[in-house]
C-alpha cells in the first residue's frame, strides 16, 4: 500500500543539502508544527507523516513534505513497511514521534526503526512504562511521591463494590495511552452518572481516579544518560473542558526545585532518556503535589518554552548527533500562552453553563476571555512568518463547532428522516481518507 505524498513547494533545495531530515511522525498541529519550525530556524529540513486518514493534513513553512501512511491500527505491516520505505528513500537522519499513538507504533517496531535512523525514544521497555499509566503511578510511589488513590473499573458490578470508598468528583482516564483510546479524561460528580457511564461500557477497562483540588504544573525535562540537559516549568490557568483536562491558557513559572527533582527522580527510575513533560497537580492549600501523569513525547504547551527561551527539540536533535546544546541558564517567566482551539472549543462548552442562575462564576469567566486574545499573551501557532497552521486550525475548530450545533438542533426539531444531510456534520473532524499521491495544486 502507498503512502500519500505533498510536496508544498517553496525554495528547500539549499536546506536539504544542509541537512539530513528529520520526520516527525503524528499528527497533532500544536506539537508537530513547533518541532518543525524549531528545527527549521536551524536550517533541518522537516517532514510531517500521519498515522491514518483521520489525521489531518497540516501545512507549515517549515514542513517540506507531508506524508499520509496506511493506517497503522487497520494494516500495521502496510504502515511499518511504508514508513521503512520513506526513511530509507527520503534519506531520513530522525524520527520524532508527536502524539501518543506514535510513540506507541515507533515502539511496538523500535528495533527495526533504531537500525534505520535516529530514533527519538527509548527502548520499547522504557516507553511502556510511561504508556501505562497505573506503572506509571506504581513507580511513582516507589519514588515517594504522592499518587491519586485509583480504582480499575470493568463493569457495573465492580463499582458496586467500590462505591462507597469513592468521593466525588472523581477522574476516569484510559490505563494506557496510545492509539486505541476512546477518550483522554472524564470527571464525573455524582454516583448516578458514573453508573450510567460504566452500564453503557464506555468506561470498559478505564481507571477511576480521586480528584485532587489545585493548580496543573507542567515540569519538562529533557535527559540525556541520566543527566537533565534542560527543565522548564508552566502553570494551567485554564483547562478545556473547564472542569479539568487539556490546558487552553498556560503561564511559565520559575523552576519549583521540589518538583523538578522529583521529575527527574521518576524520569530515572523510570530509565527515560529523551524528552518528557511530567505533569502534577499542585494544591496551595497544603503545598503537596500529586503526579497526574506523564507525557513521554512533545506535550501541547510546547511552543511555551521555546518561545521563552527553551528550545527542547532543537537540544534533542543536537544530543542525537553528539553535539553539546548551549541552553540557556534563564528563561522568560510569566509569559502567558494560549491555544485558539482549545480556547474556541472551551467557550463553547461553558455558555450553556453560564446561562444558569448559579453560574456567576462562568459568567466572570466567559468576561475574561477577551483578555485572554490580547498581547503580550502569545499564541500556541500564530507566526506572521507562517500564519496558515494558526488560522487553519482556529477555522476547523469554529467550523466543528457550528457543524455540531447545527446537527444538535436537526437532532432535536427534525424527524428522524430528514436528518440524513446533517449527520456528517455531527462529526468532530473531517479528513481525507484517499491513498495515493496528491500535489498542493489539487487540494
Amino acid at each position: 500500500m502507498a503512502s500519500e505524498f505533498e510536496s508544498p513547494g517553496g525554495n528547500i533545495l539549499k536546506t536539504a543539502l544542509e541537512k539530513q531530515p528529520v520526520l516527525v511522525l503524528g499528527v497533532e498541529p500544536r506539537i508537530s508544527v513547533p518541532i518543525a519550525r524549531s528545527l527549521h530556524r536551524h536550517h533541518i529540513p522537516v517532514m510531517v507523516a500521519a498515522l491514518s486518514a483521520q489525521e489531518p493534513r497540516i501545512s507549515s513553512r517549515a514542513i517540506t513534505h507531508f506524508v499520509r501512511l496506511p493506517s497503522y491500527c487497520e494494516t500495521p505491516d502496510h504502515f511499518v513497511d511504508a514508513l521503512s520505505s520513506l526513511i530509507h528513500e527520503s534519506n531520513v537522519d530522525m524520527l520524532i514521534p508527536a502524539t501518543d499513538a506514535a510513540l506507541s507504533a515507533i515502539s511496538s517496531h523500535y528495533n527495526h526503526l533504531s537500525e534505520l535512523t535516529h530514533v527519538g525514544c527509548p527502548p520499547p521497555l522504557v516507553v511502556d512504562r510511561v504508556l501505562n499509566k497505573q506503572t506509571t503511578l506504581e513507580i511513582a510511589q516507589r519514588c515517594g511521591i504522592r499518587v491519586p488513590r485509583e480504582y480499575l473499573i470493568s463493569e457495573a458490578a465492580n463499582l458496586e463494590e467500590i462505591a462507597d470508598s469513592l468521593s466525588f468528583p472523581v477522574v476516569a482516564k484510559p490505563r494506557s495511552k496510545g492509539s486505541q483510546e476512546l477518550f483522554k479524561v472524564r470527571y464525573f460528580h455524582s454516583r448516578e452518572k458514573l453508573g450510567d457511564a460504566v452500564q453503557s461500557g464506555e468506561l470498559s477497562g478505564a481507571i477511576l481516579q480521586e480528584y485532587c483540588p489545585g493548580a496543573g504544573i507542567g515540569i519538562e525535562i529533557l535527559i540525556h544518560r541520566g543527566k537533565q540537559i534542560a527543565a522548564f516549568q508552566h502553570r494551567r490557568l485554564k483547562e478545556n473542558p473547564h472542569t479539568g483536562g487539556v490546558a487552553v491558557l498556560t503561564l511559565s513559572e520559575p523552576l519549583n526545585q521540589e518538583l523538578v527533582e522529583k521529575a527527574h527522580d521518576l524520569l530515572r527510575e523510570i530509565e527515560w532518556d529523551g524528552a518528557a513533560m511530567v505533569e502534577f497537580r499542585w494544591n496551595p492549600a497544603d503545598g503537596q503535589a500529586a503526579l497526574m501523569e506523564i507525557n513521554g513525547r512533545y506535550w501541547g504547551t510546547l511552543s511555551l518554552p521555546i518561545q521563552a527561551g527553551i528550545d527542547f527539540p532543537f537540544y534533542q536533535w543536537q544530543l542525537a548527533h553528539d553535539e553539546t546544546p548551549q541552553v540557556p541558564s534563564s528563561y522568560v517567566v510569566g509569559m502567558r500562552w494560549r491555544w485558539d482551539a482549545g480556547y474556541i472549543r472551551r467557550v463553547r462548552g461553558i455558555l450553556p453553563a453560564s446561562l444558569k442562575l448559579n453560574a456567576s462564576s462562568l459568567r466572570r469567566d466567559l468576561m475574561s476571555s477577551a483578555m485572554d486574545f490580547l498581547p503580550p499573551v502569545r499564541d500556541a501557532l500564530w507566526s506572521l512568518a507562517d500564519p496558515w497552521p494558526a488560522i487553519w486550525e482556529a477555522g476547523r475548530a469554529v467550523k466543528n463547532v457550528f457543524a455540531s450545533d447545527a446537527a444538535s438542533v436537526a437532532k432535536r426539531l427534525l424527524p428522524a428522516r430528514l436528518r440524513d444531510p446533517f449527520r456528517s456534520y455531527s462529526k468532530p473532524e473531517e479528513h481525507e481518507g484517499s491513498v495515493g499521491i496528491a500535489s498542493k495544486k489539487e487540494k
